[in-house]
Formats: structure tokens, C-alpha cells, sequence
């Protein structure tokens, strides 16, 4: 089939890079690698990127699951509106996070350190964390619980000893991957003048032809990428938590008694860091603008959001068409190696795919260097793992009977595929479609270094205009606009979620 077909050429662009990296990072000498390395104080780098990662997984965390308890969970008041805002943050690119907390805070304070990117990163990242551990406690079998209350435990044991271990699959998936969005990040640490391993890529490519050095680091960013992915595999491989059941009664609500409204504080205090005062300050700030600077303003910025929009709609219909076909001949063994590859580049940081995707393609194939079909290609090695999982679940809830009584009436496969299978799947196929298109739409990294030039989208903007003259009116109207652009097909998928039509986990 041609999704098939397609596919093979996008594992070909997974591989390609990697293979470049690794030509580049391992044609320099061991010993000239060591004498730039101490130059670069690299342990010491390394170090405190684990550390950022760490203090933003765990930040993360402390928001995250008492967030999910009290809105699954409890009699909190408003829950039900707070289980929906909830997730909202995710519609904030993290490096627009960074500049709304540069908007509030004195320049050159806590903020812009460690502890300062850590604090963004853990804050518009948690709803990750959020979605996974909702879900979870939406569908844990409760009699494991009634029977612990039953034995005499008080609800904090019960939560202690019994929930939060049935919760350990969830919180490792989303924990693991906040931890490899704060080694992978660029466009926080980058505004916030952070040194990790991404700024140090791309300031050097930056101002210097001689690539052997980043992509030396950029083979130890993957490696340690790749790392972290298999010791996620290895241990919820490991864990026998098969306590999700679906059909049973819900769990009793916990009353709160005297802490509903403290617990009402901390959830509406997690909702405004994280929603509501990015929202207003941005908008606060892009008021600052004059009625005709700011019609002018929005008449240059058109051609990026043209740019981005059309690129990224491009890049998500692309992914679900592979997908679509990588989904359907998955259960036939046929695809699952190259279903594998797509996983590898999906954990590639944007940073590293686009120093490998440069040099690969400029080496191989220069018909498409320093061309849009390069962001797009970037796109689909970045995000095609989402698209696939997204088909997969839809097809995996599509009943095998559906399929063989069209075809036991002479319907061939095609025709079946496209008369009862597609129309079925059509609501996940959305959902895959508009995961994909807003991951894409705020891409930094990877579009940094891989458009071409003069094309820039609409992060890439925002960056450098934070970047050269910091958190202004220009920067604010332009993130601003970037947020409700993404929100709208957000605010779609969250809803297909709900209704359950959409995996949340």
C-alpha cells in the first residue's frame, strides 16, 4: 500500500541522521574530543542538566498527582471544571511559559538559573503527569481499596498504601517523560540563559562549520535519551499492576471535610500559575500595543503563521497516512520493526534531529537542503510515533466481526477498509490528526536549524524576538496569538477524550 510505501522512506530519514551523528561524533580523536570536552566543563554540564531534569520531574509531580486525586477523587468544589482546565496548560509551549515569567519577574533573578527552568518546565509540562494518573484513577478496579478500608485503614493509608502503587505504571510513564523533556529542552533553558546540552549544540553550530563536536554530544544526548527509555521499558515491563478494569463501579468519593477548601486553594492556585495568569499577562502585555502598531504588527507576522499552519498540516496529514497503514498491517507482523524506528525518533530531542537531518540530507540528498520539505520531514520522524498510537487504539477497539461480515457479504478488503473500517476509526484518526498538527505547531528546536532561510514559522519568531529585545509587546502578541491557534484543536481533542472516544493514556 502506499502508506506503506511511505513509511519505509520515513524510517530511512529516522536512521539516516543517527548514522550521520554517529560518522561525525566518532571521526574526531578520543583525546582532542577530551581537551574541548574540560573546555566545555562537559561533566559539569551534564550534571546539572540531570539535575534540571530531576527538579522539574519532581515539581511536576507535586502538582500533578495531588491535582488528579482531589479532581478524580474527591468532593472538591468545582472538580468538574478543574478536571477540564486542568489539561489546558499543555496548549502553553513551555518557552512561552519562559517569557510570561519574564514578563512578571525583575530581570536577572532566581528565575533565570536552574531552579528558574526548572520551575517552568515542571509547570507547563505536569499535565502530562495530569492525564496519565486521571486516567488511571478513573479506572482502577476500587474493591483493592474497599477492601483496605474494610481492614480498618484510614483514607491516607488507603491512598498511601494501596492507590499510589496501582498508580506506579502511570506515574513512572509520565514521570519518565517529563525527565526526558528537561534533558531534551532548548527553548527554555535558552531564554533563560540555562548552559545544557542543546544550548551548547546549537550556540556551536551557530558560529563555527566544524560539526564534529556537536555531534559528538548530540550521540551523548541520545544515548542517554535511549537510556532512559529502556529503563522505562525494563521496569513497567517488570510491574504486574493489571488492577485497571473497565465496567465497574466507580470508587466512593473521599470527603474532604475541613480541607475542601484549602484543597479548592491549591488546585486554583495550580490552574492560575500554569493557565490563567500566562493567559492575562500576555495578553496584558500585547495590549501595550497602539491600535495601528499593532494592525501593522499582525499584517508582517501573516506569512509565518501561513508558514506554520500549512507545514504543520502537511506534516500531521502525512504522519496519519502512514500511520493509518503502519496501524492496520501492524497486527500482521509486517510493520512492527519499522513501528520500532519511529518509537527512536519520537525520543530524539528536536536539537539533535535537526543537526542530524541537516548535515544526512545535505550529504545525501540536496535537491531538498535549505527547502520547506525539510521541516516537514522533521516533523514526521519527530511526531509519527503519536500518530501511530493514536490509529492503533482506534483500530484495536474495532471488533474483528465488523470487518469479517463485509467481507463474508463480497466486499474486498479495500472496499471494506474504506466503507466500515475508516468511518469507525475516524474519531481517533482526528485525534491522532490534531495531536500531531499542534505538536508541530509549536516546534522550536528542530525548526531552528533545519528551515530554510528567510522561512521562519512562528515559534522561531517568538524566540528570536525574546531572544534580541526580551519579553515586549511584540513577543507577547505573537506567543499569544500561537497559544489560541493551538488551544482550538486542543480544546477538540480534549473533548474527544471525554467522551471517551480519544485514549487518554
Amino acid at each position: 500500500p502506499a502508506a506503506v510505501s511511505l513509511a519505509l522512506p520515513t524510517a530511512f530519514f529516522v536512521l539516516g541522521p543517527i548514522g550521520f551523528l554517529l560518522w561525525m561524533g566518532l571521526a574526531q580523536e578520543g583525546a582532542d574530543f577530551l581537551e574541548r570536552a574540560r573546555a566545555l566543563e562537559l561533566p559539569k554540564v551534564v550534571g546539572q542538566v540531570a539535575l534540571l531534569a530531576t527538579l522539574a520531574t519532581a515539581w511536576a509531580g507535586g502538582l500533578a498527582v495531588p491535582l488528579a486525586w482531589l479532581t478524580v477523587r474527591t468532593d472538591l468544589p468545582g472538580r468538574r471544571l478543574m478536571h477540564w482546565l486542568a489539561p489546558l496548560p499543555l496548549a502553553i509551549p513551555p518557552y512561552i511559559g519562559a517569557i510570561v515569567y519574564q514578563i512578571l519577574l525583575p530581570p536577572g533573578g532566581l528565575l533565570y538559573s536552574l531552579w528558574g527552568a526548572a520551575w517552568v518546565l515542571g509547570l507547563f509540562t505536569y499535565p502530562h503527569l495530569y492525564l496519565l494518573v486521571s486516567a488511571a484513577l478513573e479506572r482502577t478496579n476500587p474493591s483493592l481499596e474497599e477492601a483496605a478500608r474494610g481492614a480498618g485503614l484510614t483514607p491516607r493509608q488507603v491512598l498511601v498504601r494501596v492507590t499510589l502503587p496501582l498508580l506506579r505504571p502511570a506515574l513512572l510513564a509520565g514521570g519518565l517523560m517529563i525527565f526526558l523533556y528537561g534533558w531534551a529542552d532548548f527553548g527554555v533553558v535558552s531564554l533563560l540563559r540555562v548552559r545544557t546540552l542543546t544550548t551548547i549544540i546549537y550556540d556551536y553550530i551557530q558560529g563555527t562549520l566544524d560539526w564534529a563536536l556537536p555531534a559528538a554530544l548530540s550521540v551523548l544526548l541520545t544515548a542517554i535519551t535511549i537510556c532512559v527509555l529502556l529503563l522505562q521499558l525494563r521496569i513497567l515491563g517488570r510491574a504486574g499492576y493489571a488492577q485497571i478494569v473497565s465496567g465497574a463501579k466507580p470508587p466512593p468519593t473521599v470527603a474532604l471535610g475541613i480541607w475542601r477548601w484549602p484543597a479548592f486553594g491549591y488546585a486554583a492556585g495550580v490552574l492560575t500559575l500554569s493557565l490563567l495568569l500566562p493567559l492575562g499577562l500576555l495578553g496584558f502585555q500585547a495590549s501595550r500595543l497602539s491600535a495601528p502598531a499593532a494592525v501593522a504588527f499582525a499584517l508582517g507576522q501573516w506569512p509565518y503563521f501561513v508558514n506554520s499552519v500549512w507545514t504543520a498540516v502537511t506534516g500531521a496529514s502525512l504522519a496519519l497516512v502512514i500511520a493509518l497503514g503502519v496501524g492496520w498491517l501492524e497486527g500482521r507482523r509486517l510493520t512492527r520493526p519499522v513501528s520500532g524506528l519511529f518509537q527512536i525518533g519520537y525520543a530524539i530531542p528536536g536539537t539533535v534531529l535537526g543537526l542530524g537531518m541537516a548535515g544526512f540530507v545535505h550529504a545525501t540528498l540536496p535537491w531538498i537542503y535549505a527547502t520547506p520539505l525539510m521541516l516537514i520531514v522533521a516533523y514526521l520522524v519527530l511526531y509519527i510515533t503519536p500518530a501511530c498510537q493514536a490509529v492503533k487504539a482506534a483500530l484495536a477497539q474495532l471488533h474483528p466481526s465488523l470487518e469479517e461480515a463485509a467481507r463474508s457479504l463480497g466486499r474486498r478488503p479495500l472496499a471494506t477498509f474504506w466503507s466500515v473500517t475508516l468511518p469507525l476509526i475516524k474519531p481517533g484518526f482526528m485525534g491522532g490528526w490534531i495531536l500531531v498538527f499542534v505538536l508541530s505547531m509549536r516546534e522550536l528546536a528542530a525548526t531552528l536549524i533545519v528551515r530554510p532561510p528567510g522561512f521562519d514559522t512562528v515559534p522561531v519568531r517568538i524566540w528570536i524576538y525574546a531572544m534580541d529585545v526580551g519579553p515586549e509587546p511584540q513577543a507577547a502578541a505573537l506567543a499569544l496569538a500561537l497559544v489560541l491557534t493551538i488551544a482550538l484543536p486542543w480544546l477538540a481533542l480534549l473533548s474527544l477524550r471525554s467522551r471517551g472516544i480519544y485514549p487518554s493514556g
